[in-house]
């Protein structure tokens, strides 16, 4: 069976290898963290031969003028090598440097940076670097690497950033494409800035541009207050969006995503959920079979089989 967090991990393994993500279809049954390993792997793999080459260059590098290193960088390295080559800078020289390089370029830089070492780099910039970048990318559509600059942000940036994510989609993709060993920590930290009718953009912008499934491979992972407040923003959407919920999730089969959140539903408005009639007889008994499988939701898994009884 595909799992959304499966998918999510061909889409990032097919960006390393620079492939589309259907010719890595194969992989979709494929267990996330196996997938997960395979890619830092082959990144480590790959990178190891010439990393002592990339840190003699960073040396290099800081013999030189700030300006005359980014002139000779981006006329003759290009934004592979230069991103490779930032992985092995200090964060001090990185702060050094970016002033003299265009927004367009790091934004080429970026996909090339070692993830674990852009961190404490992207966390030395001040806004006024790091916005120009992020709506460079979010221009671009490049939401692997700006889920990687989000995550890598400090909680004073991200919420300096926030603010300039202000579509639905984008934040969706976002989310969607972030390291899933670290989403549910950086989005419940965004989910719990947000107000209610961003919340509900959000949740719109899965509805119109049919992007939900990508909404619950992180909308699962949050800890039980944040994902009470979002299930009960939900519930009270209209009942288009709920029925579009129903079908998304019978569509990949994500029913074992969808259960935490209908779970977190107020009562009221977890029976109106399940009175839509959208629901099938083969949706409910799926829905019950993924909630006694999880063993967390009893009371759901009532309601769920009352919901099927009706039915008949």
């Amino acid at each position: 069976m595909t799992s959304l967090a499966s998918r999510a991990e061909v889409v990032k393994l097919a960006r390393e290898l620079q492939v589309a993500p259907e010719d890595l279809g194969f992989l979709l049954d494929s267990d996330p963290v196996a997938l997960r390993r395979l890619r830092r792997g082959m990144y480590r793999a790959l990178d190891e031969p010439y990393r002592p080459m990339f840190e003699r260059l960073a040396r290099v590098s800081g013999y030189l003028p700030n300006s005359l290193a980014v002139t000779i960088a981006t006329r003759f390295f290009g934004p592979m090598l230069c991103g490779m080559v930032a992985s092995s800078l200090s964060p001090d020289r990185a702060v050094d440097l970016i002033g003299h390089v265009s927004v367009e370029f790091l934004a080429d830089v970026a996909p090339y940076v070692d993830p674990d070492a852009a961190t404490p780099i992207v966390q030395r910039f001040d806004t006024d670097i790091l916005v120009p970048v992020l709506r460079e990318l979010l221009r671009r559509k490049d939401y692997v690497t700006l889920a990687r600059f989000i995550v890598a942000t400090s909680d004073e940036q991200l919420l300096a950033v926030l603010p300039y994510i202000d579509s639905g989609e984008d934040l969706l993709m976002v989310a969607f494409n972030a390291e899933l060993d670290t989403v549910a920590d950086r989005f419940e930290f965004v989910l719990a800035d947000l107000d209610d009718d961003r919340i509900r953009d959000l949740l719109r912008a899965g509805y119109e541009k049919d992007l939900f499934t990508e909404a619950l491979t992180f909308l699962a992972l949050l800890d039980d207050q944040t994902l009470v407040r979002v299930a009960e923003v939900t519930a009270g959407m209209d009942a288009d969006l709920l029925a579009y919920i129903v079908t998304s999730a019978a569509r990949e089969n994500a029913w074992a995503e969808l259960i935490p959140i209908a779970a977190a539903m107020p009562p009221e408005q977890l029976d109106k959920f399940l009175e839509l009639d959208v629901w099938t007889e083969e949706y409910l008994t799926a829905a019950a079979a993924a909630a006694e499988q999880d063993g967390r939701f009893e009371e759901l898994l009532r309601r769920v089989t009352e919901a099927g009884a009706r039915l008949d």
